[in-house]
């Protein structure tokens, strides 16, 4: 017998029947964790169709971002922004305070919105800015400022407020910015929005007979205070209660953390100023 020859055999036997069991087993691994995601998804949903929390329909997607940076614009008298029938101030070297001198109407262009339309063309980089907020009762409408083209979320440094009279003239607006927004990190990836939603369940968040209206990917600030700040991947979730109001939930879109953010802007002003002072 050619003992040489048989070795050889029962080694490539061997080889190949590893190379098999191996190969059931990560079926069999990527089978059970895809069947554990399925099944935790399956457990979310029902959980939420119990409670009467409803949803239309929720961001299907893989996405992924990256942390960002950017510093405080500090405004110098020289470099104002000139635009006709405005007078300028600047605050504390990063707010500028504009007056009108004639009182500009609120008004459609075009089928876009009145606010939007007066801010793209009265306001220094108006288009870096998104609407947030119209407040009618006030009579002041707030936007905040961009970064990697989303909404980043409630920071001081970075959003224009406009005002206007019961003639809807815009006669006053305040602007901040954010300036030289660079990416700090590698592309991250991002928790679902079924993930999130099942996060906040978890966190008894959502109440019953409540209805996601929407979620959005935007970003966070997580200090506000420095020169240089870093914007985190953040989720927000807007839900109508069973009363009729509705509540804006933000979730760290890459470590699921329930962000708490200070949505008075005007408080948050008032206490950096302070802080400052």
């Amino acid at each position: 017998m050619d003992w040489s020859r048989t070795k050889s055999i029962f080694i490539w036997v061997f080889l190949i029947l590893n190379l098999f069991l191996y190969t059931q087993y990560l079926e069999s691994y990527n089978e059970g964790q895809l069947m554990e995601v399925l099944g935790e998804t399956t457990k979310i949903e029902a959980r939420l169709k119990d409670d009467n929390i409803t949803y239309i329909a929720l961001p299907n997607n893989n996405e992924n971002a990256a942390y960002y940076s950017g510093e405080i614009k500090k405004f110098l008298p020289e470099e104002i922004p000139f635009f006709p029938n405005q007078i300028t101030q600047i605050e504390n070297e990063n707010k500028l305070i504009v007056t009108m001198e004639k009182p500009v109407k609120l008004q459609e262009s075009g089928g876009r919105n009145p606010y939007v339309e007066f801010v793209n063309g009265h306001v220094h980089e108006g288009n870096a800015y998104v609407l947030w907020d119209v407040n009618e009762e006030k009579r002041e409408a707030t936007f905040f400022q961009k970064v990697n083209n989303l909404t980043l979320y409630y920071n001081v440094r970075g959003y224009v407020k406009i005002y206007w009279d019961e003639e809807n003239r815009v006669y006053a607006y305040e602007q901040t910015m954010l300036e030289k927004h660079e990416k700090v990190d590698k592309q991250q990836n991002l928790l679902t929005s079924i993930q999130v939603l099942q996060i906040l369940y978890g966190k008894n968040l959502l109440k019953p007979d409540s209805q996601i209206l929407e979620m959005n990917l935007g970003y966070s600030t997580n200090v506000q205070l420095t020169q240089t700040q870093v914007f985190a991947p953040t989720w927000e979730v807007r839900v109508k209660l069973a009363d009729g109001t509705q509540e804006i939930h933000f979730v760290d879109a890459v470590q699921g953390n329930i962000v708490e953010i200070q949505n008075d802007l005007s408080e948050i002003v008032e206490q950096t100023e302070d802080m400052e002072e």
